[in-house]
């Protein structure tokens, strides 16, 4: 279940990660204000992001800073615990928007031919994208 973080809270933590990046350490005091452990956190903060982005509320850039970002701490978190999920698999699927890859002509958006794709199969059943 992914819980609920007040809008003002979501943009500075969205506009930190995408300016100067997120490291654990920060969020910690996100964390102890919002009664949300670190995995949480990062989870929701991923999930906004692919939200936002699939329903074209955010440009694939912005999201991919955002998510590079937040890597550091994703990381991080997954080598205390568990990796942190639906977040790395987020971060992945904006990876795969970066670059073309082998065999794609030019006129190939790859955040519309990969991350899209990967971003709404991951969003089915955790928020309203319809």
């Amino acid at each position: 279940m992914i819980k609920a973080i007040p809008h003002t809270e979501v943009e500075v933590l969205l506009s930190k990660a995408q300016e100067s990046g997120l490291e654990l350490t920060g969020l910690s005091v996100y964390c102890l204000n919002l009664g949300l452990r670190p995995v949480e956190l990062l989870n929701a903060l991923s999930i906004e992001v692919a939200r936002r982005f699939v329903l074209g509320e955010m440009p694939y850039a912005v999201g991919d800073d955002i998510m590079n970002g937040l890597f550091t701490a994703i990381f991080d978190v997954g080598m205390e615990e568990v990796m942190p999920q639906p977040a790395f698999n987020i971060y992945l699927a904006i990876d795969e928007g970066e670059y073309q890859h082998l065999g794609d002509s030019d006129h190939i958006a790859p955040s519309e031919r990969y991350s899209r794709p990967y971003l709404v199969e991951m969003l089915r059943g955790l928020v309203d994208i319809a």
